[in-house]
């Protein structure tokens, strides 16, 4: 599935910082700040009222970058040196500023903004593709600034600098005209599907410009993933078996291989060192160390930093089944020191070769597609019968349904530092809610259903307080089997998607959705 033609004007890019006047004492010497300097200062300025700076990872790195920018002779410095009023005194203005604007002149404001990116989005926010039309995703650069990062990253704080065109490769058809600009690279691959791409400084991964999940293309790849899972659970029967007696070849490497295999399928941990820009990584199944893994009698433990530095923890119960895991392991530990490698020498690519080999196409990355459709699937199969339950309830379970999903991917988060107070104040409605008397028998009934809301809300709070849901809803739930099963119970499924997510999944409306169909794949 490839385009022939691409044509489009490259991206756009944040305006340049200006100046607004900002200077920082250190140790009570005046310093004078280059705009580089200055737009630092200014970012961290923002986060003063923020817990980030009660944060000594954050600050730390914060200011090893600043040092690096700074004269040599402040190389020693700690942050309590830095007089930072002057730079708080303009975020300080800058607030009280936009406090004190009257309806009209936050009007104005807003339709001089609207303008402004509605004039950029025509330039930057189309590209034509074998001839037609289509939005592009993300056509502007990031902006620099302090890198946050999402739980305990180990680079959160660390100075995000600014993107230019010389660090952007542009992928364009062979035809195209190159849009004017420095760019470092122009690429004529026809099998992808971003149209621009470059280096994060921090985290040494690549970024990409993506074409809208609304084109044609888009739409057809994305269909043809969840098809890949539905064939691999066609083949789980032979997968597995050919998994399990290749777990016990004579070939060390062979068994290696096998052995990640298993561990992805009973774990649907990532592969670890896959390159494509969904999956990238920091530790999968093939760069686990020994450190990563505890061997005990009844279970096989693990806990490491994955995706984003998000802690990856997971005990799994020792089966008869699983005894040859539990073994290789233990052989592919020995004598080895806690940083070494488990299954050193094997990569993503000797295991997507392995698994081809048993069904054509089949890839690692497939397995958390199909695992987190599986306990989808087999969740709702219990509750496929609420076609007389309220909206509430049905949306409860399709809820519940998604949590499996993201307990299975280990779609952690932190919980918000506003949890407690967020859901006090649910609690709270919900009593005044039971306190309200209805003067209609209409009035009782809409009452009766806001309470069983309330409370059904209160307990997906809950539930779900560390887990992120959307990153399955999104990437790894096949959305047919909730067309489905939303057909079977009698629930609109866009109920369950916001609005960008159904467009996304427009391509649902004309797929094969029955529900015993579904069920029985």
């Amino acid at each position: 599935m490839k385009w022939k033609t691409l044509q489009h004007n490259g991206i756009a890019f944040p305006p340049p910082f200006e100046s607004k006047g900002i200077t920082i004492k250190i140790k009570g010497e005046k310093v004078p700040l280059n705009l580089e300097q200055e737009e630092m200062v200014y970012q961290w300025a923002k986060k003063k009222d923020t817990p980030y700076v009660q944060d000594k990872v954050f600050c730390k790195n914060f200011l090893e970058d600043f040092v690096k920018v700074l004269p040599p002779k402040f190389k020693n410095i700690s942050l309590s040196d830095i007089d930072f009023s002057a730079a708080f005194k303009v975020v300080d203005l800058e607030k009280d500023t936009k406090l004190t604007l009257d309806k009209e002149q936050k009007k104005k404001l807003a339709v001089s903004r609207k303008e402004i990116k509605e004039k950029m989005k025509a330039k930057y926010g189309m590209a034509i593709i074998d001839g037609k039309q289509v939005d592009v995703a993300n056509w502007m650069a990031e902006p620099p600034g302090l890198f946050i990062g999402r739980g305990d990253h180990p680079l959160r704080g660390r100075w995000k600098p600014r993107i230019s065109e010389k660090d952007v490769m542009l992928n364009l058809g062979k035809e195209a005209k190159v849009p004017p600009g420095n760019w470092g690279k122009i690429i004529h691959e026809t099998d992808f599907m971003w149209l621009a791409s470059w280096e994060d400084y921090l985290t040494e991964k690549r970024k990409y410009v993506w074409l809208s999940d609304t084109a044609d293309l888009k739409q057809e790849r994305d269909q043809m993933k969840y098809d890949k899972a539905i064939k691999l659970s066609q083949h789980i029967d032979k997968v597995l078996e050919n998994v399990v007696k290749k777990m016990s070849d004579r070939d060390e490497k062979v068994r290696r291989v096998a052995t990640v295999c298993y561990l992805i399928f009973k774990t649907a941990m990532r592969v670890g060192d896959e390159k494509d820009p969904d999956e990238a990584d920091t530790v999968g199944a093939t760069t686990l160390r020994v450190e990563h893994i505890r061997l005990k009698p009844d279970a096989i433990e693990f806990d490491f930093l994955g995706k984003d530095s998000v802690r990856w923890q997971k005990s799994l119960p020792l089966t008869v089944q699983d005894k040859i895991l539990h073994d290789n392991l233990k052989k592919f530990t020995e004598k080895k020191k806690p940083d070494d490698l488990v299954f050193d020498g094997i990569t993503s690519r000797h295991v997507n070769e392995f698994l081809g080999q048993i069904v054509k196409g089949l890839t690692a990355k497939v397995f958390r597609t199909y695992l987190a459709t599986t306990v989808v699937t087999n969740y709702l199969k219990k509750v496929d019968r609420l076609d007389s339950k309220s909206e509430n309830i049905k949306i409860y379970h399709a809820k519940l349904a998604n949590l499996e999903a993201a307990i299975t991917c280990n779609h952690k988060r932190t919980i918000p530092k506003t949890f407690e107070e967020s859901l006090k104040k649910k609690k709270e409605a919900l009593e005044k809610l039971k306190k309200t008397a209805p003067k209609t028998e209409k009035q009782r009934e809409k009452l009766k259903l806001r309470e069983e809301k309330m409370k059904l809300t209160i307990e997906l709070t809950e539930k779900t307080k560390d887990y992120n849901l959307g990153t399955s809803l999104r990437n790894y739930i096949d959305p047919r089997v909730f067309k489905a099963w939303t057909d079977q119970v009698g629930l609109e499924w866009e109920k369950l998607y916001t609005s960008a997510l159904q467009k996304k999944f427009q391509w649902i409306t004309k797929a094969d959705t029955d529900w015993k169909k579904i069920v029985t794949q």
